[in-house]
């Protein structure tokens, strides 16, 4: 597609040139004493038509060509016109967004196939596609664009340590280009990939995101995409149909352990610093973490003070997986308390009530039962990402509306529901419960936590 595009420039170029070549013959032709041809001028009607066409069709082009010929000028005028609108807006917005699947069926696809687990101990592409079952000609293709993804390295085989070290090439994962690629980087790929020494192994990158023994593993993330790539696939049909129904339970146990993921790599430590920062651990002895998934912020929370109890409350299949989580961090002072917070009592006495996006986290209606279920001077930590940035990507508020609960109605926007409040009016209504917000913070992923201490 590129290609064709520069060469009609090119061709419009030259086209321009030959146009300016013939208007400049035209022009010495017709000077002040040079007399056109009477037979053309006078006894030729044909001529004169074709010379009128020729001249209604100059009168509307755009592009300054000369049209030799004036016959079917409609049509000739209709070939030498270009759209209005730029083109290349267009075509790059088409093409980066196919860049992008082709990008993302790469990674899906290495999961899929156990690439990344493969390539944990060096192997040829040919090698790797004998031990994974796959064409052994696709496959080096395969392992050099993983590499030009920043997602595999690459060095020759039969080197030592420090011969790997200085062969293996950086990329840049954002940008999906070597750093220092060469302009010749092309021919060098080809090369590369015809080499049958060619070892891949997969990078820091892959290493730390992609292989599930790692601790900031995000396989349960990644398939959760999937199922939500796969959604959007069927968009004619929902369309037509209306949302996908899903139920609650199986949902949310589903996806705490994408939350969680997520939480471990940098989400968690950066909330619990801006916490910790505002807050006196020394007095918080009792914690519940509404709507807490995972746990892992309750979890962390109770290494901070070795009197603290802490309690996740959310809905019976979620806190089945609450408890692995618990389990896994041995956190003896964690526990779960099951139930809908939007039904159920949520306990009471406690010092701090943590809520971190929260989907119950802009209803006013719970606003009463978090104050009372505090102790006097007690704390509530909201965390949540402020409205004006959900309205203005209509893409993430499509993303939202194509699937609902049974029973539920959401909201427009991203991540509310019908019963959902701006964020900015939610804290707002806070104070008419005794609780008065005493600091409000933006964090680094663009949401906003707010801390409110109850005065009465």
């Amino acid at each position: 597609m590129r290609k064709v595009r520069i060469r009609s420039q090119e061709m419009e170029t030259q086209i321009g040139n030959k146009a300016e070549s013939d208007k400049e013959v035209h022009k010495q032709q017709t000077e002040p004493g040079t007399e056109p041809s009477t037979q053309n001028k006078e006894t030729n009607p044909r001529f004169n038509k074709q010379n009128e066409d020729t001249e209604e069709v100059k009168s509307q082009l755009s592009v300054g060509i000369e049209i030799k010929d004036g016959s079917n000028a409609e049509k000739a005028e209709e070939l030498f016109q270009k759209p209005e609108i730029d083109f290349d807006r267009f075509f790059k917005f088409i093409d980066s967004s196919i860049q992008g699947l082709k990008e993302y069926s790469l990674i899906a696809s290495a999961l899929e196939l156990g690439v990344f687990e493969a390539l944990n101990t060096p192997l040829s592409a040919r090698n790797l596609a004998e031990k994974l079952g796959c064409d052994p000609l696709l496959m080096p293709y395969f392992c050099e664009a993983l590499h030009s993804l920043g997602f595999l390295d690459r060095f020759e085989e039969g080197m030592d340590k420090e011969e790997e070290k200085a062969q293996v090439v950086k990329t840049d994962p954002v940008a999906g280009q070597e750093k220092g690629k060469s302009e010749t980087g092309s021919e060098n790929t080809d090369k590369e990939i015809n080499n049958g020494g060619a070892v891949y192994l997969v990078s820091e990158l892959s290493a730390t995101y992609l292989l599930e023994s790692s601790p900031f593993s995000q396989q349960h993330y990644l398939a959760e995409r999937v199922r939500n790539v796969e959604r959007w696939a069927r968009l004619p049909q929902i369309l037509k149909q209306g949302p996908d129904i899903v139920e609650k339970g199986p949902f949310f146990g589903e996806i705490v352990h994408c939350m969680a993921e997520n939480a471990r790599c940098g989400l968690l430590q950066e909330t619990i610093k801006v916490v910790t920062e505002n807050i006196d651990f020394t007095n918080v002895k009792r914690l519940l973490d509404i709507g807490g998934g995972h746990g892992l912020y309750a979890v962390a929370f109770s290494k901070l003070n070795k009197d603290l109890q802490a309690f996740v409350f959310d809905l019976p299949p979620v806190t089945a997986e609450t408890r692995y989580f618990i389990e896994k961090y041995g956190a003896s002072r964690v526990d779960t308390i099951q139930g809908d917070f939007f039904k159920d009592e949520i306990g009471s006495n406690y010092d701090l009530i943590f809520s971190s996006f929260n989907p119950g986290g802009k209803v006013p209606s719970l606003i009463p039962k978090i104050a009372e279920a505090l102790n006097p001077g007690g704390i509530f930590v909201t965390r949540q990402m402020p409205d004006e940035k959900m309205k203005s990507n209509p893409l993430l508020s499509l993303d939202w509306n194509l699937w609902t609960f049974e029973g539920v109605k959401k909201g427009r926007s991203g991540y509310s529901f019908e019963n959902s409040v701006p964020f900015n009016e939610y804290i707002g209504l806070l104070g008419n419960y005794g609780l008065e917000v005493f600091r409000a913070l933006d964090m680094i992923d663009g949401s906003r936590i707010v801390f409110a201490r109850k005065i009465t």
